[in-house]
């Protein structure tokens, strides 16, 4: 039971986000491109990063757009929330949205701090999207300056949270319920307090580090059970794993619990790494070699 999380985890990510990538799939995932629901088409989600999403026809979830625009016809119909971080959302007179419409950009987010700063709650719902998108920000250029310039901490983890699933995830339950304790008895002594700044970076970074590492595991896993890729980058696995991690972010309930047990793994598997100090024995991934040009022979 133990060996099937992750598994059971990538296999619901599939069906929701990569089940189909056309325009008779029930949910619509692409990375640089437009999209567009026409009419007589039923989607279940839409999910776009780098261009814009055009809505005609009837989207059953959400419609979540990252670096681009949403336009949403008099005939668009969405079930779920509409949520565009970078851009705009025009949306017409007919258009019916059942869920939240969030729409994250310069012009607004001064808006958001005024409205929460009056006690509304949709202002604190801006503040809060807009925190999680720069958390995301920040792990993924964390993820890339990890896998290029320091990756035997990154793999020695990852090795960790594969081998020992019990283990880590104990551990880091473990080690945040023992938090607020721990700083608690840091408070009542004048060397904790002046302690209580490099300890709370030193967990933040072990945070980090953890997620970045439960996040390479699944993207190894997508592309190995899902692309058939046997040669994985670990630049390319670990910022995939992250950004498909961050979308299923999105999904409620789910989303949530995803994230706490990615978080909840990394930290463990961290502590694991650390105590059995497996970095050193970790050698760094082979450069990738290309293959050489054979001579033509007139």
């Amino acid at each position: 039971m133990k060996k099937k999380i992750i598994p059971l985890i990538a296999t619901f990510l599939l069906i929701l986000l990569v089940a189909a990538a056309s325009a008779e799939a029930r949910g619509i995932f692409k990375i640089g491109g437009d999209v567009t629901v026409e009419a007589d088409q039923k989607v279940d989600t839409v999910i776009d990063i780098g261009g814009q999403v055009t809505v005609h026809g009837l989207v059953e979830r959400n419609v979540i757009v990252v670096g681009g625009s949403v336009v949403l016809t008099n005939e668009s119909v969405v079930r779920g929330d509409v949520v565009c971080a970078g851009g705009v959302i025009v949306k017409g007179n007919g258009a019916q949205v059942f869920g939240d419409i969030t729409e994250i950009n310069s012009a607004n987010i001064s808006n958001a701090f005024s409205s929460a700063l009056r006690g509304e709650l949709e202002g604190w719902s801006l503040i809060l999207n807009i925190i999680s998108l720069c958390f995301f920000a920040v792990i993924f250029i964390i993820a890339l300056l990890v896998t290029v310039f320091i990756p035997r901490p990154l793999i020695a983890v990852a090795r960790e949270i594969q081998s020992y699933k019990a283990k880590s995830f104990f551990w880091g339950f473990a080690a945040t319920l023992m938090m607020v304790p721990f700083f608690m008895l840091l408070v009542i002594s004048i060397i904790g307090i002046t302690l209580i700044p490099l300890v709370f970076t030193l967990l933040l970074l072990a945070f980090i580090l953890g997620y970045i590492a439960a996040g390479k595991i699944f993207g190894d896993y997508i592309l190995a059970k899902i692309f058939r890729r046997q040669t994985k980058s670990l630049t390319g696995a670990t910022i995939m794993g992250l950004i498909l991690l961050w979308l299923i972010g999105w999904i409620p309930y789910v989303g949530l619990l995803v994230k706490v047990c990615a978080l909840t793994f990394g930290l463990g598997g961290v502590f694991l790494a650390l105590f059995n100090r497996r970095w050193q024995s970790v050698a760094p991934p082979p450069p990738v070699q290309e293959e050489p040009v054979k001579p033509t022979v007139e």
